[in-house]
């Protein structure tokens, strides 16, 4: 199943960004972590929750309204919820489409994918915003777009909120650095966003084998990302990988020769050398 579920994956991911099924494809890492998944009835959940929204959501002719409707049904009604112990102790289950789906619960992101696919259905306009620490949810409109944070069941935030969401990681921010982190993000991104945060549970739990399933994944969706190269090797070294966690750090100090950490990779590629000389 897992080898099923990342050829899957690797097939959607490979179209136009705006034909990857996003959910579906979320599922298909859920289901590769999992094993056991459903993602045809995962996907007719989604599709219930649009259907009990279309009636009452076509008959709104403005965002706000359309808003409010989502509101009150995926987190009135359906009680979907952001948990901050989420943050505390790493759970894979947050990052899970399935899981999330069966619990009501997950990562900002998550609560925003959902928000975004029902939203979807019923034609909203709506991108995701991938803010530094936080993931939200644009609505387009005139004269000004609307901002949902769905992690907390679908307040509306300012520009102003998101520039001090900005304001958290980064000393200044400039306009055009509002604008580039405020551009919706592709569904690559997402789904790379995603992968990320279930590398970093899984490391934090040591389970070895998850991490690098999530890092290959990470590759298939940019295979030019020098810094998840440099990770596939030392999680292949650590997975018992020798000669293929060799070969990737190799690579990573040969394309990226001014990296911060060349040095000290460049030395851990000469003790795995090392290794293996002696067995040939």
């Amino acid at each position: 199943m897992p080898h099923q579920a990342r050829r899957l994956f690797h097939s959607m991911i490979s179209q136009p960004d705006q034909r990857v099924p996003l959910a579906e494809a979320a599922l298909m890492i859920s289901w590769e972590d999992r094993g056991d998944v459903d993602p045809r009835f995962l996907l007719a959940v989604l599709d219930g929750f649009a259907d009990d929204l279309r009636g009452s959501v076509g008959q709104i002719g403005e965002p706000r309204g359309h808003i409010s409707a989502l509101n009150r049904y995926l987190f009135g009604q359906q009680g979907f919820h952001g948990n901050p112990s989420s943050y505390e102790r790493p759970d894979p289950s947050n990052s899970h489409l399935d899981q999330v789906l069966l619990r009501r619960s997950g990562l900002p992101i998550m609560l925003a994918l959902v928000y975004m696919e029902v939203g979807w259905r019923l034609g909203l306009p709506l991108s995701g915003v991938a803010l530094p620490g936080h993931f939200i949810v644009r609505y387009r409109a005139q004269p000004h777009d609307l901002f949902i944070d769905p992690f907390s069941s679908g307040s509306l935030w300012s520009q102003a909120d998101c520039e001090r969401q900005i304001g958290m990681f980064y000393r200044e921010v400039p306009p055009d650095l509002v604008r580039w982190l405020m551009a919706p993000p592709s569904r690559g991104a997402i789904l790379s966003r995603i992968l990320r945060n279930l590398k970093q549970t899984y490391l934090a739990q040591d389970d070895v084998a998850r991490a690098l399933s999530s890092v290959e994944r990470l590759l298939l969706l940019d295979s030019g990302d020098p810094g998840e190269l440099r990770d596939r090797g030392l999680l292949r070294f650590r997975a018992g990988q020798i000669y293929a966690a060799m070969e990737d750090l190799e690579r990573y100090a040969r394309q990226n020769p001014a990296a911060g950490d060349i040095a000290q990779i460049r030395t851990f590629a000469k003790e795995l050398l090392a290794r293996v000389v002696p067995l040939n």
